[in-house]
This record gives structure tokens, sequence and C-alpha cells, in this order.
């Protein structure tokens, strides 16, 4: 087990430097919104809209169907400042909207969709629990970010 915690710390210290060095910083910060979205955003908004992607710092939102996509665009500038707060390095420049199963359709795009599935509650708490013993918080957060992602961004 000692080991295991030597290899955690020897990684906390080294996931701050590779992120910085490749430029990972802000993408990360970005990407923070969809695992912090339910504590973002209002309870209508986070039952009826996901995050799907985020384009040159716009966020692609995906509304389940029309009518909550034109409730959820009336509060587009509320919505923007809230999530900016939450942002330690970089900004949103916008929202766009998208009705379910058309995210991709609509920006006419040949990239791989991607869609969000938000990881099992017991998986976060084993994660959460395997690098609770790294004792710098931003390295600790980042490389949960990482896995985060890396969990719930899956190719359609």
């Amino acid at each position: 087990m000692k080991e295991n915690s030597k290899t955690l710390q020897g990684l906390a210290l080294l996931l701050p430097q590779i992120t910085r060095q490749r430029g990972w910083e802000d993408q990360l910060d970005l990407h923070s919104i969809f695992v912090n979205w339910q504590e973002l955003v209002d309870e209508d908004m986070a039952a009826h809209c996901r995050p799907l992607k985020i384009v040159k710092r716009v966020l692609w939102l995906e509304a389940e169907n029309s009518s909550w996509l034109q409730q959820f665009q009336y509060q587009t500038v509320f919505t923007l400042e809230k999530l900016n707060s939450s942002l330690r390095k970089t900004r949103l420049k916008g929202l766009r909207f998208c009705v379910a199963e058309k995210a991709m359709e609509d920006e006419g795009s040949s990239e791989p969709a991607l869609r969000y599935q938000q990881p099992l509650a017991a998986d976060i708490a084993a994660f959460e629990s395997c690098v609770g013993s790294i004792s710098d918080k931003d390295a600790r957060e980042a490389l949960f970010r990482f896995w985060y992602l890396s969990r719930a961004c899956k190719k359609m």
C-alpha cells in the first residue's frame, strides 16, 4: 500500500507539470463544467439539458426537446455568466443549443459525436478514495477531472 501511495504522490507532482507543458490547463478548466454540471445550473436545466461538447470556447448544450431549448435560450446570458464564474483560467465565449440527437447534424461537422454519460457514483467514490492520499489539492482535482472526462465522454 505504501508503494502505491508513493506512486500517486509522484504522479501528483508530475501531473500539473505535464498539464502546463502541454497547454491543457485551459481545456481542463473549460471541461470542469462537465464534471460540475449538476451544481452549476438550476434543477430544470440539469434535468432537461446537458453539456455536449466545447468547440472554440463555445459550449454546446443538448436540450431534451425544442420547448426546453427555447426556455434555456432565454436564460443564455445568465447561464453563461454563471458558468464563467466557475472557471479559474479561461472563459466561454458563448453557448449553442441543439435538440437531443441532432447536435452533429446541426453543426455539419465530420467529427465523431461525443455523448456525455455520467460515471456511476460507486466508481466516482472508488476513484476519489484512490486519489485521496494526494496532498496537493490542485493536482488531486486535475487527476480527478482527467479520470472523470475519460469515463464521461463517449464517442458515438
